[in-house]
C-alpha cells in the first residue's frame, strides 16, 4: 500500500470519529470524499447527504448537486429565491465515489448511458422512475428545470464531472482518456454549453485537500491609518476608507475566485444585476470626480483578534455582514486602474457576542427590502434553541456553516429548516408538506409560529431531529436495495410511523415526544415500520394508477391513507 493511502485511511478514520459517522465504509469514503472536495463551497454537510442519489438503478451517479451563482439549491420550492438573467450561472456537478485500488472505464460507461436518457426533456417523471431510483430522478427533475431556467433567460451552464477512487495516485489507459472525451462530447450535446469538464481525484489529490484549510486570518490595507473606537466592556471597531484595488485584492483567493466563505452570515446572496447593483456597477466602471463612498453605503465586517500595523489591519474568523452587493460588484466590475484613487467606507467591529453579532446583522440590513425568512435567525426563539441545544451536547446551526466552521462534529448540527422538517413531520402530522416544501416552513408566517412555539417544551424539537436522524442512520445500513430505494423519498414518513409503531397509535402529543426514549428505537422497530411502509406504498400505488413514488411522497391524501393504517 503507498504512503498517500496509507495516510488518506488515516485521515477517513479520524474524519468518520471526529463527526460520529456509524455508516459502512464505502459511504464514510464517499461522504469524506466529497466534503473534501466541496470544502470551499458555502455548502453544510446536509447539503452534502441530500446530494448523495447512489443505490440500486442510480445510473452511475453518486451525487447530484445543483448551484445557482455558487448558492446550493435543495429544492424546486427554493427556486422563488432567484432571479435568472443573463447573468445568471447555474453550476451542475455529478459525482462519482467509490472506494476502489484503480480508475475503471465502468463507470463512465454507466454515465455515457445513462445521461441521454435522464437529461431527455421529452421523457417524464414517472418515464424517468420506470429506470432509475427516485433520489436520481428528484435531483435530475431539479437540475432540469434550473436548466432550462438558465437557457431560456440567456444565463450560462457549467456542467463538471468528478470521480473518485482511493487508488494512490490517477494512472489511466488511452482508452479511458478516450471515454472521458466521449463523456464530455454527449454533455455539450446534451446541455448545448462548451463548458463541460471531467475531474479525477486519487489519494493523493484526497489528502492534499484534506491538508488544505481556509486561510482564517486577512490583512486589510486602509488608505489611512484606521479611526480607532472602543465601547465599554462590549468591544471596538475600527473605520476608514479602503482603496477600491485593496478591497478586491482583500476579497480575491488564491484561485483567483471571490472568498465566498468569508459572506456566510450575510444574510443574502448575491442577487446578481437588480437595479441597485446596476447602479453599483456604473459607479465603479465611470469614474468621477465623486468618490465611491459618497455614493455608497459601505462595508461591515465582524471579525476577532486585530492586530494593527501601520495602515493594514490583520483580522481573523472574518465575516462580511452587510455589503455584500457593494463587494460581489467591486470584485465583477473594478478593472484595477492604477490611476484610480476612489475607496469604500470599510467598518470592522471586533466582536464575539452572538446575540450583538446577529443585532447588527440584522440592524444593518433594515434599511433595505429584506424577507422576514432571512432574518428568522436573529429571532430570540431561536437564539434560545441554539443555547438549548448547546446545553445537551449538540448545535442548532441557525446562522448556516456557524458551527461547520468551528469544527464542530458534522452529524450533530442541525440546521433551521432541519429542525423544522422534522418538527412539522413527526409533531404535526405533515411529511408530505415537510419533504416537499421544506422553504415555506420557514415562509409562512403562520407555519413558522406553530413550529417555533416558545411555550414548547424545547426537548421536542432535539429529540424530533434525533428521531429523524436515527432512522435515517438505520436506512442507510438497510440490506434490501430494492424496498431501501423504494422508500428514499419517504424518510419523514418513516419517522413518523416509527413514532407511531412505538406508542402503538397514531395520534401522538406534544408531551409524548418529549418523554421518548431514544434507545427504544431499534433496529426490530426500523424494520417492522419499513415493511409497513413498503406494504402501504405498494397497495396504494395498486388503487391509485397514474400515480408514481414521487408525486405521492408530497401527497397528503397518501399521508392520510397511511397513517389512517397504523
Amino acid at each position: 500500500m503507498s504512503n498517500n493511502k496509507i495516510i488518506l485511511e488515516g485521515c477517513i478514520k479520524v474524519f468518520e470519529e471526529s463527526n460520529d459517522i456509524d455508516l459502512p465504509q464505502g459511504e464514510v469514503f464517499e461522504l469524506f470524499a466529497l466534503t473534501q472536495i466541496h470544502k470551499h463551497r458555502n455548502i453544510t454537510y446536509e447539503n452534502i447527504q441530500h446530494s448523495i442519489v447512489d443505490g440500486s438503478n442510480d445510473g452511475g451517479i453518486d451525487s447530484i448537486m445543483v448551484f445557482i451563482d455558487e448558492e446550493y439549491v435543495e429544492n424546486i420550492d427554493d427556486l422563488e429565491n432567484f432571479n435568472f438573467s443573463n447573468k445568471t450561472t447555474s453550476h451542475f456537478i455529478l459525482s462519482q465515489c467509490k472506494k476502489e485500488n484503480s480508475f475503471k472505464e465502468s463507470p463512465l460507461d454507466k454515465l455515457i448511458t445513462t445521461l441521454p436518457i435522464l437529461f431527455d426533456l421529452e421523457k417524464s417523471e414517472t418515464a424517468l422512475l420506470s429506470r432509475f431510483n427516485a433520489d436520481v430522478v428528484n435531483q435530475a427533475i431539479l437540475l432540469r428545470g434550473i436548466w432550462q431556467k438558465t437557457a431560456i433567460s440567456g444565463g450560462k451552464i457549467i456542467v463538471d464531472y468528478i470521480y473518485t477512487t482511493n487508488a494512490p495516485e490517477i494512472e489511466i489507459n488511452n482508452v479511458f482518456e478516450q471515454k472521458l472525451d466521449q463523456l464530455n462530447t454527449i454533455s455539450r450535446d446534451i446541455f448545448s454549453t462548451p463548458t463541460i469538464d471531467t475531474h479525477l481525484f486519487s489519494s493523493k489529490e484526497l489528502l492534499s485537500l484534506y491538508q488544505s484549510h481556509k486561510l482564517n486570518r486577512l490583512a486589510i490595507e486602509f488608505k489611512d491609518k484606521p479611526l480607532y473606537a472602543d465601547f465599554e466592556e462590549t468591544g471596538i471597531g475600527y473605520i476608514g476608507m479602503v482603496k477600491l484595488a485593496k478591497y478586491k485584492e482583500f476579497l480575491t483567493a488564491e484561485n483567483g475566485e471571490i472568498r465566498d466563505d468569508l459572506f456566510e452570515s450575510n444574510i443574502r446572496h448575491f442577487q446578481g444585476l437588480v437595479d441597485v447593483n446596476k447602479k453599483i456597477k456604473h459607479t465603479i466602471e465611470n469614474i468621477s470626480s465623486e468618490d465611491f463612498w459618497w455614493l455608497n453605503n459601505g462595508i461591515t465586517i465582524i471579525a476577532e483578534e486585530p492586530k494593527e500595523v501601520g495602515k493594514k489591519l490583520s483580522i481573523e474568523n472574518i465575516q462580511i455582514v452587510n455589503g455584500l452587493q457593494t463587494s460581489y460588484s467591486i470584485f465583477n466590475n473594478y478593472n484595477n486602474d492604477t490611476k484610480d484613487n476612489r475607496s469604500v467606507l470599510v467598518k470592522v467591529i471586533i466582536n464575539k457576542d452572538k446575540e450583538i453579532t446577529d443585532n447588527i446583522i440584522a440592524s444593518t440590513n433594515s434599511q433595505n427590502p429584506v424577507s422576514a425568512t432571512l432574518l428568522r435567525a436573529t429571532e430570540q426563539v431561536q437564539r434560545d434553541l441554539e443555547l438549548y441545544f448547546l446545553n445537551e451536547g449538540y448545535y442548532y446551526d441557525r446562522r448556516k456553516n456557524y458551527y461547520k466552521n468551528q469544527g464542530k462534529p458534522s452529524t450533530k448540527i442541525f440546521s433551521i429548516q432541519y429542525v423544522a422538517q422534522s418538527i412539522e413531520a413527526i409533531i404535526f402530522d405533515d411529511p408530505h408538506t415537510a419533504r416537499a416544501r421544506p422553504t415555506s416552513l420557514l415562509k409562512s408566517e403562520t407555519t413558522y409560529k406553530k413550529i417555533f412555539d416558545a411555550t414548547k417544551n424545547f426537548k421536542a424539537y432535539l429529540t424530533s431531529c434525533l428521531i429523524n436522524k436515527k432512522v435515517q442512520n438505520f436506512l442507510s445500513k438497510y440490506d434490501d436495495l430494492e424496498m431501501k430505494s423504494k422508500v428514499s423519498n419517504f424518510k419523514l414518513h418513516m419517522s413518523c410511523i416509527v413514532v407511531k409503531k412505538l406508542h402503538s397509535k397514531k395520534d401522538i402529543s406534544f408531551d409524548e415526544i418529549v418523554n421518548i426514549n431514544l434507545e427504544d428505537i431499534n433496529a426490530d422497530l426500523f424494520n417492522e415500520s419499513i415493511v409497513f411502509l413498503i406494504t402501504q406504498i405498494e397497495l396504494y400505488l395498486e388503487k391509485n394508477t397514474g400515480t408514481n413514488l414521487i408525486n405521492i411522497a408530497k401527497s397528503k391524501d397518501f399521508t392520510e391513507y397511511l397513517f389512517d393504517q397504523i
